[in-house]
């Protein structure tokens, strides 16, 4: 009888804490437990008392936020807004950086082109002179013909040459204006220069003549206009007898290019004969003459003809 009960014993083992609980014990349980979340939520707290401290906050806290949200597509090269198609949407976008470089080369080569305008290209203006004497014409004054362009002397210049047209001889203003004019229209036809060839003109009357002007780079004595103010005599001084007045308006007008420091204080004056030697230009009635001027230079004095015309 003690064996079968040791038996049984053995059979039953020692005992687990594991206890088995019903399913409807659990059901109640977890029913409990909504009832007493649901009492916890509805409780209301009527009196709070918060003493030494800050930045408290009591019940919900609600915080508005503004947010601009944008196509990246669209937002892309704001800077200087040219569109671009994007190759994905089919939408109008903008690429900054190569918006950027662009625009940046166009205005980096329009002012490189402005300041070589300014500096190199500058349009060139003929000088206007303090001259307002009734002898003194300006190209308007004699209605000169319209030049093909000019090109402006380095200033100043230390050296006046004079020569004489080997033309008619004048002594009225009109008739010296048309004298000028046919000047002006040989030379630009038959010569095929740009204008009337010398700086300025004088006819027998005293009456000079703007002609190509006085910081304009003439052309009447090769190898010397860059360097000279050139002055033509009208007429044949070989036979012709120049005015004292010519030579008188003539120094007004040196004193004038002085002052406008188209000339140097230490200019010279030549005739063409004393520069180009051999020849007869400005005519020996100018030559015995010349020093009426101030600054007249006699070098080479001797080199000038006088027995032919050229």
């Amino acid at each position: 009888m003690s064996r079968a009960r040791e038996e049984d014993h053995q059979v039953a083992g020692p005992s687990t804490s594991t206890e088995v609980v019903p399913v409807d014990q659990l059901s109640i349980d977890r029913q409990q437990l909504i009832r007493q979340a649901a009492a916890c939520y509805e409780q209301t707290v009527k009196n709070i008392n918060v003493l030494n401290s800050e930045d408290v906050q009591v019940g919900p806290k609600f915080i508005s936020v503004s947010q601009n949200v944008e196509n990246i597509e669209v937002a892309r090269g704001r800077i200087l807004g040219l569109q671009l198609v994007s190759r994905q949407m089919n939408k109008p976008l903008r690429c900054s950086v190569a918006v950027f470089v662009c625009w940046t080369l166009v205005v980096a080569i329009i002012l490189i082109s402005f300041i070589f305008y300014m500096v190199f290209n500058k349009n060139p203006t003929r000088l206007d002179l303090d001259i307002h004497e009734p002898w003194y014409l300006r190209r308007d004054d004699w209605y000169a013909n319209d030049d093909r362009g000019i090109t402006l002397l380095n200033l100043p210049i230390s050296m006046v040459i004079i020569s004489h047209s080997v033309r008619e001889y004048c002594t009225e203003k009109y008739q010296c204006v048309q004298y000028v004019l046919d000047i002006q229209r040989d030379h630009l036809t038959e010569n095929r220069w740009d204008d009337i060839g010398p700086n300025f003109l004088v006819g027998g009357n005293g009456y000079v003549f703007e002609g190509r002007g006085a910081n304009v780079l003439g052309e009447m004595v090769k190898y010397f206009d860059y360097k000279s103010i050139s002055i033509m005599f009208l007429g044949n001084y070989v036979y012709d007898k120049p005015t004292l007045a010519m030579f008188d308006n003539l120094s007004v007008l040196f004193k004038e290019l002085v002052n406008k420091r188209v000339l140097t204080t230490d200019y010279k004056v030549y005739g063409q004969c004393q520069v180009i030697g051999a020849i007869v230009k400005p005519g020996p009635n100018v030559m015995d003459n010349i020093h009426h001027f101030d600054h007249w230079d006699p070098k080479n004095r001797s080199s000038c003809m006088t027995l032919q015309y050229s």
